[in-house]
C-alpha cells in the first residue's frame, strides 16, 4: 500500500464528499489527528480500517486502494500537467520522482507512459550542455518507457511512440534505430487531418473545423521549418551556402509573418555566418534573433492567425522556459565568438535584464 496513493485518495475523497477532517474521523472512531496524518502521508490506516473508510468514503476499496489497470484520458491530461508544473516551478529531479511515482501507481498505463516518456524527453534538453550525460541517462530514460508503449501494442499510442524513439534515437546517434522506426511510421500511417477537416466543413461544425485547422496548420508549419532548416543544413555541408541562407530566410519569413516559431531563422542564419567567417552578418542576426525572442509573447492570445488556440504550456510556464532559454544563450560559448562586436553585446545585455524581468 502507498502512504502518498491512499493519502491523497482520502483527501481527495474526503473533499469531494464535503466532509471535514472531524466527521469523517467520527464516523470511522478515530482522531481527526490521525486523518491529517494519512492525508499527509505522515502514517497510513491499520488495514482494519479500510473497509469502514471506503464506506465512509463511499467508494471501493480497490478505488481507495488506487488499485487500477488503466487510467483515462482525462485522467492522463491532469497527470500530465500536475507533472509539467512540477518540472517547471520544482527543477527536474522532483518532476522525475512524482513520474516514477505514477508510474508505480499505474504500471500498465501505456498512455502514461509515453506522456511521461515525452516529459523526460523534453525537460531533460532543458538541463542545459552542462549536464550532457545526465541528458543521455534520462533520454535512454524516456527511451525504456517509450519501447514498453510499443510492446503494450495499444494502436492509438503506437505512431507517438514511434515518432518519439525515432527522434531520440537520432540524437543518441543510433540511426538505424531511427530509420527502423521511421520505416515503420510510414508503412503504418497516413495522415486524414485534411479529409477529416473537409468532413466537419461539409458538417456545419464549424468551431472544430477552426480548432483543427488552426492547430494542424501550426504543426505543418512547424514540419515545414525543420525541412527548410534540415535542407539548409544540408547544402552548407556541400558549401552551397547561398542555397542554405536562401532556406534559411524563408523559415524566417514565415515566422514573422505567422509570428511563430521563436525566430528560429535567425538564430540558424547567425550560425551559418559564423561558419563563414563573416562576424558583422552573424552579429546582426544574433541581435536580431534575440531582440524577436524577447518581443514574441507567451500564447496566442493576441496571433491573428492562431488566436484561441491554447498551447499545452500555459504562460507562467513558457515565462520559465523562455528564461532558461536566454540563459543558454548568454551562456553559449560558439557565439561568443562575436563578443567583440558591440551588436552581438547590445543583444547579450538585452537577454540579463530580460532575465531579471
Amino acid at each position: 500500500m502507498s502512504d502518498i496513493s491512499i493519502g491523497t485518495n482520502i483527501l481527495h475523497l474526503r473533499k469531494e464528499k464535503a466532509l471535514t477532517q472531524e466527521q469523517l474521523a467520527s464516523m470511522i472512531g478515530v482522531s481527526a489527528g490521525a486523518v491529517s496524518k494519512w492525508e499527509t502521508g505522515n502514517s497510513k490506516p491499520d488495514i482494519d480500517l479500510l473497509a469502514p473508510l471506503a464506506r465512509a468514503l463511499n467508494t471501493s476499496l480497490n478505488e481507495l486502494l488506487s488499485f487500477k489497470e488503466e487510467l483515462e484520458e482525462e485522467e492522463i491530461k491532469k497527470i500530465k500537467k500536475e507533472l509539467a508544473d512540477i518540472f517547471l516551478h520544482q527543477g527536474f529531479s522532483e518532476g522525475e520522482k512524482m513520474c516514477k511515482e505514477y508510474l508505480s501507481k499505474y504500471p500498465n498505463s501505456a498512455g502514461l507512459k509515453l506522456n511521461i516518456a515525452g516529459l523526460i524527453q523534453m525537460y531533460s534538453m532543458l538541463l542545459g550542455d552542462k549536464f550532457k550525460e545526465l541528458i543521455i541517462i534520462k533520454q535512454k530514460y524516456a527511451l525504456a518507457l517509450l519501447y514498453g508503449v510499443v510492446d503494450s501494442k495499444e494502436s492509438k499510442y503506437l505512431n507517438t511512440a514511434l515518432f518519439l524513439i525515432a527522434n531520440i534515437q537520432i540524437s543518441l546517434e543510433d540511426y538505424e534505430e531511427s530509420e527502423r522506426c521511421l520505416k515503420e511510421l510510414m508503412n503504418s500511417f497516413i495522415d486524414p487531418m485534411v479529409i477529416y477537416a473537409s468532413l466537419l466543413e461539409r458538417q456545419g461544425k464549424n468551431n472544430q473545423v477552426e480548432s483543427l485547422c488552426k492547430r494542424m496548420l501550426l504543426s505543418y508549419m512547424e514540419q515545414s521549418r525543420a525541412m527548410m532548416c534540415i535542407l539548409s543544413r544540408t547544402y552548407k555541408n556541400n558549401n552551397n551556402f547561398e542555397k542554405a541562407v536562401l532556406y534559411l530566410e524563408a523559415v524566417s519569413k514565415i515566422e514573422s509573418i505567422f509570428k511563430t516559431g521563436l525566430s528560429s531563422g535567425a538564430y540558424n542564419l547567425c550560425r551559418l555566418y559564423i561558419e563563414k567567417g563573416e562576424m558583422d552578418k552573424a552579429a546582426k542576426y544574433f541581435k536580431n534573433y534575440v531582440e524577436d525572442l524577447i518581443s514574441i509573447e507567451y500564447d496566442y492570445n493576441n496571433n491573428p492567425y492562431f488566436e484561441n488556440l491554447k498551447l499545452e504550456i500555459e504562460s507562467e510556464g513558457q515565462k520559465i522556459i523562455r528564461k532558461k532559454l536566454y540563459e543558454t544563450l548568454i551562456e553559449e560559448e560558439d557565439t561568443k565568438v562575436l563578443s567583440k562586436l558591440p551588436e552581438y553585446n547590445e543583444a547579450i545585455d538585452k537577454l540579463k535584464a530580460a532575465m531579471e524581468e
